[in-house]
């Protein structure tokens, strides 16, 4: 009785360190993919011609037109935005959401609200769009690029998959302090 006992004792506690192993294992896969993804981002912006890069939190900015001076976008401000988001794939690859009408034409896409109205610090947006729009200027236009850890990391949300890096294509119709 004893002996059996002992063996369910030892059987479980075998299963608890491979499931702890397996765990381990899972979660090193994850921080190897990210850590690739954030080189492939940054191999990319390396590529990019013409722009300015924000660096903040993660999060990647390459601001491709300027927009108007001293409307510099920080929390509690509302922003008007047009968006394109796309799973990035050293640049701009699967189309999954877009609230502007010419890239949903030209992708036959359903169009989301437009504009969008968000305030910062307050609307729920994923980590990485949140950092890479604080600073933006009233009529930028740029290109937000993050890895899954600031997205939707482990979660596959609608036609994205778990562990997608982002790339959002982002034009500021208007910043309001």
């Amino acid at each position: 009785m004893m002996a059996e006992v002992m063996r369910k004792v030892l059987d479980i506690l075998l299963y608890t360190v491979i499931v702890a192993l397996l765990c381990c294992c899972t979660k090193q896969d994850r921080e190897n993919t990210i850590i690739g993804q954030e080189a492939a981002i940054d191999n990319y912006l390396s590529t990019l011609q013409g722009v300015e890069l924000v660096r903040a939190g993660g999060s990647n900015r390459a601001v491709v037109t300027m927009g108007i001076d001293g409307t510099e976008a920080a929390k509690g401000d509302s922003l008007y935005i047009r968006y394109a988001g796309y799973i990035f794939s050293n640049g701009k690859g699967q189309l999954f959401t877009t609230n502007d009408q010419d890239v949903a034409q030209k992708f036959s896409f359903p169009m989301q609200e437009a504009p969008m109205k968000i305030k910062l610090g307050k609307t729920e947006l994923v980590k990485g769009l949140e950092l890479g729009l604080e600073g933006v200027k009233e009529g930028e236009y740029c290109y937000i690029v993050f890895s899954a850890k600031y997205g939707f990391n482990n979660t596959s949300v609608g036609n994205i998959p778990r562990l997608s890096p982002l790339f959002y294509e982002i034009w500021v119709d208007k910043v309001i302090k």
